[in-house]
């Protein structure tokens, strides 16, 4: 690793963001506080095939909520590469196009401690653990230890670099399946939304607003 890459880094925090609330916000705060990057990218997914169709919002949709939530937070970018791309988007891929743009700088993958012993079921996991070093956030009810990695098809190095960065925030219950219910039940003024964002979700009614 040299000095440019622990001076440069690049964080991707990855989502749905269907819609993006305040606790997402909160990741991307403490990943910009607390890892050695010099920017954050924001990356909605696309058609991702751990993600069911059902309702989640429009890429356009989810793309405007994303700028309206996270586009005013210094050293963060929205980056819509993987709602332009066409069929079935991958991690891998999206790791694969920035470490092409920027061979000599670090990745850093943001994700949370549930989607931790899931990763082996993703494309080339083992191709995404050389790529970029992953930092897991916690998760309410979501235990991160060493005894969940063991039985996954990981090496022992593998399983080492995904329990050493462990960003250090409070975890909630915050949901964005329960958000959504909440709007569609006609809820107001949601605490965990932005005002922004809530506006644009009721302007354009949607999840059934």
């Amino acid at each position: 690793m040299n000095a440019k890459a622990k001076a440069d880094g690049l964080a991707l925090y990855g989502g749905a963001f269907n819609p993006p609330h305040l606790t997402h916000r909160r990741i991307v705060e403490a990943a910009l506080l607390q890892l050695p990057v010099a920017e954050l990218a924001v990356l909605p997914t696309g058609n991702h095939p751990h993600k069911k169709a059902r309702e989640v919002a429009t890429a356009e949709h989810r793309l405007a909520m994303c700028q309206l939530a996270f586009g005013a937070m210094p050293r963060v970018r929205i980056d819509d590469r993987e709602l332009r791309r066409s069929g079935m988007s991958f991690t891998v891929t999206t790791l694969e196009e920035l470490y092409a743009e920027d061979p000599s700088r670090e990745l850093w993958f943001v994700i949370g401690a549930d989607n931790l012993p899931l990763l082996p079921s993703w494309r080339e996991h083992h191709r995404i653990l050389q790529l970029a070093r992953i930092a897991t956030f916690p998760r309410l009810h979501c235990r991160i230890e060493r005894r969940e990695l063991e039985r996954l098809d990981l090496s022992a190095d593998e399983r080492e670099r995904l329990l050493e960065r462990v960003l250090v925030l409070e975890p909630d219950a915050v949901a964005a399946q329960d958000v959504r219910a909440r709007l569609r039940s006609g809820e107001c003024n949601l605490p965990e939304l932005d005002v922004a964002v809530e506006s644009y979700v009721r302007t354009h009614h949607l999840y059934g607003t």
